[in-house]
C-alpha cells in the first residue's frame, strides 16, 4: 500500500493516549503509531503485516475486524464508536474509535485507517453503553477480590439472564468470559512489567491458588506464566 498520503504519520507518535493505524484490504497492519504498539506490548516492526487477532483477544479482535470489513464494503466512515479496549497496563477501558476507507490515487479503496482514544468521562457514553460500563468498572475495581458474575449482576441490579444479554450484545461473549479475559490481561501485564512472584500475581488477579491460575493461563495463552519472563513472546491467535 502506498503511504504517501500519510507522509506526516510520525506526528501520531507524539500524541499521548491516541492509537493510530493503517491497514490493507486484508486487515493487516501497514503502519501503527507508538501508542498502539505499546498497547499490544510489541514493537512496531513486529506488528506490521499482522492482524488484530494476533495481538488482542479473539472476541475483541472480531469486533475490530468486523468494523474494518464494514468500512471497506460500504466505503462509509465509522465515527467515534464506543468500544472496549484492553490497555497496555492491563485494564479494560472505553475508547472512541473512528475508521475511514483509504482511497488510493487510482480511486480504489486500498484499505482502512483509523484512530482510537480514551473516553475519560462516563457522560461521554451513549445511553445504551452505560450499563455495560458500570459492569466493567465494577469488575475491574474488584478483580483482586475475586469478583463473581453473581456480584456483577447484583451491582447492576440485573438478573443473571439480563446481564448475559447485556454483555453478549456489546461484546459477543459471556460475563464469565469477560472476567477471565480481564484477569488474564492483567496477569500478562504484571508478568512482563513487575517483579511480583507468579503466585503473588495469581492472588492479585483474583485466583485462590497458583494451580488454578496456571491452568487458566495455559488455556488462554498455550504456555506457562513464567514463559513471559524468559522469552520473547506474543499471544496465539
Amino acid at each position: 500500500m502506498d503511504l504517501t498520503a500519510f507522509a506526516d504519520r510520525r506526528l501520531w507518535d507524539l500524541i499521548d493516549h491516541v492509537s493510530f493505524w493503517v491497514k490493507d484490504r486484508a486487515g493487516c497492519f501497514v503502519w501503527v503509531n507508538r501508542n498502539l504498539a505499546e498497547q499490544a506490548q510489541a514493537s512496531r516492526a513486529a506488528i506490521i503485516g499482522t492482524k488484530d487477532s494476533d495481538w488482542f483477544f479473539n472476541e475483541l479482535a472480531d469486533v475490530y475486524m468486523d468494523d474494518d470489513f464494514t468500512v471497506l464494503k460500504t466505503q462509509q466512515a465509522i465515527i467515534n464508536k464506543p468500544e472496549l479496549v484492553m490497555s497496555a497496563d492491563g485494564e479494560v477501558v472505553w475508547h472512541a474509535t473512528s475508521k475511514f476507507p483509504y482511497v488510493d490515487v487510482s480511486g480504489a479503496v486500498a484499505g482502512t485507517y483509523g484512530m482510537s482514544q480514551p473516553m475519560v468521562a462516563l457522560g461521554d457514553l451513549p445511553a445504551e453503553y452505560v450499563d455495560l460500563s458500570l459492569i466493567v468498572s465494577y469488575a475491574r475495581e474488584h478483580l483482586t477480590a475475586g469478583v463473581t458474575v453473581e456480584a456483577m449482576a447484583r451491582k447492576a441490579n440485573m438478573s443473571l439472564s439480563t446481564l448475559e444479554r447485556t454483555v453478549a450484545r456489546h461484546l459477543k461473549i459471556t460475563p464469565l468470559k469477560l472476567l477471565q479475559r480481564m484477569r488474564m490481561h492483567r496477569a500478562r501485564h504484571l508478568l512482563t512489567t513487575s517483579h511480583l512472584k507468579v503466585g503473588e500475581i495469581a492472588l492479585d488477579c483474583g485466583y485462590e491458588s497458583f494451580s488454578s491460575f496456571s491452568r487458566a493461563f495455559r488455556q488462554s495463552y498455550g504456555c506457562a506464566p513464567g514463559r513471559l519472563r524468559s522469552a520473547s513472546w506474543k499471544p496465539a491467535s
